[in-house]
């Protein structure tokens, strides 16, 4: 755990889980709603939501996508699960 206690790492576990789920959500609603990847993007970046690195845009156009989980992972903090998805949306496959 590396300093975490176990509650802790719960607590985490049960974040990412939480939103995980939230942004599923807010891909069925989008979709319902007609609004497109990019639009939801933009609308993301005006939240202040995180976004994907430049450098894993640019890993992904070289088909480096673990590479680019890596450096989501890196930037954002986000658990392996939660970078994967991110970087998944970014290549349009989520």
């Amino acid at each position: 755990m590396f300093g975490r206690t176990r509650q802790q790492q719960t607590t985490i576990e049960n974040l990412q889980e939480q939103n995980a789920r939230l942004e599923v959500l807010v891909g069925v609603l989008a979709e319902r709603a007609g609004v497109g990847e990019a639009e939801l993007d933009r609308i993301r970046e005006e939240s202040g939501a995180p976004r994907v690195p430049e450098e894993c845009r640019r890993l992904i156009a070289e088909g480096k996508v673990i590479e680019a989980i890596k450096v989501y992972r890196e930037h954002t903090g986000a658990g392996l699960e939660e970078a994967k998805d991110a970087i998944d949306r970014s290549r349009g496959v989520a």
